[in-house]
């Protein structure tokens, strides 16, 4: 297993290169060349939690290098909880609001405003901050290996209500929240082939987000059982958690294709910018 840590090297390096660019990109588009909606609301705010996760990425290395710098693991294990608690409480966010312009188009173009989407990004950060901050020192006790530097014993119960409060509040109610508007899209099919159409407009990007937050995910909370229940140290076990956390990476890197190939406002500001002279009289989601 010597070549384990090479081989991380490699795809954490590859995870930061491809995904720091991308998501500075969509944040760069978001914030200063698209219409201001809610949903750009909810996306810019999901790409920052994504450019904040890969930037600190680098910590990644300084871990599998060197095992005893505390505070690198402490705040990697600190910005991983809230990227994770965020991403699923934005996810919920963006597949609630995508459900409202669904059955409410009026009502949702009337009351669902960019700044009523900014403040409940802000209580959805100010939630994670919460859980994340929480059991912040818990987290860093199941990295690999623990730092011998740091004087911590793990309350076993402690530790088992937290990782049942992270897998159900941070991954399996979101999920099946964000997966609501598919079961309107299924309903919406029996009004007709018309309806049916326009429904899947705004449900598109969900296409992309659901399913790659559910396997890049999984994994992760899977492994956190696995350490919670095994009685000493497993080498096999620190390197597929250490392949866990690559994944989240790689979640991060394909959200930014999503929303620069699947959303609604990018395609407009992209077809603007090939040709300004024009006007996008195309039918999509309605305003926010």
């Amino acid at each position: 297993m010597e070549f384990a840590p090479i081989l991380l090297l490699v795809l954490y390096g590859l995870a930061f290169l491809t995904g720091a660019p991308l998501n500075g990109y969509v944040l760069f588009v978001t914030g200063c060349r698209t219409e201001r909606t809610a949903s750009t609301v909810w996306l810019l705010n999901r790409a920052v939690s994504d450019f904040i996760f890969l930037l600190c990425l680098p910590f990644r290395f300084i871990i599998i290098f060197s095992l005893h710098i505390g505070w690198a693991r402490r705040l990697s294990s600190s910005i991983t909880s809230l990227h994770m608690f965020s991403s699923a409480f934005l996810l919920t966010a963006i597949s609630v609001h995508r459900c409202v312009l669904l059955a409410r188009p009026e009502w949702a173009q009337k009351y669902c405003t960019p700044c009523l989407a900014c403040w409940v990004a802000l209580g959805t950060w100010a939630l994670s901050a919460g859980f994340s901050l929480r059991y912040s020192d818990l987290w860093e006790s199941f990295l690999p290996p623990p730092s011998t530097s740091i004087n911590f014993q793990m309350d076993p119960e402690r530790a088992k209500v937290a990782i049942a409060i992270q897998f159900l509040v941070g991954f399996l109610i979101p999920l099946a929240l964000s997966l609501i508007p598919m079961f309107c899209v299924v309903h919406t099919a029996r009004l007709g082939r018309n309806r049916m159409i326009q429904a899947t407009q705004p449900l598109k990007i969900l296409l992309g987000f659901i399913p790659t937050f559910f396997f890049c995910w999984l994994p992760y909370h899977i492994f956190y059982f696995l350490q919670l229940s095994a009685t000493h140290p497993r080498p096999l076990l620190h390197i597929g958690c250490a392949v866990t956390y690559f994944l989240t990476y790689v979640n991060s890197c394909l959200n930014p294709i999503f929303y620069l190939t699947m959303n609604e406002e990018f395609l407009r500001y992209q077809q603007h910018a090939r040709n300004p002279h024009t006007t996008d009289h195309s039918e999509s989601e309605p305003a926010d």
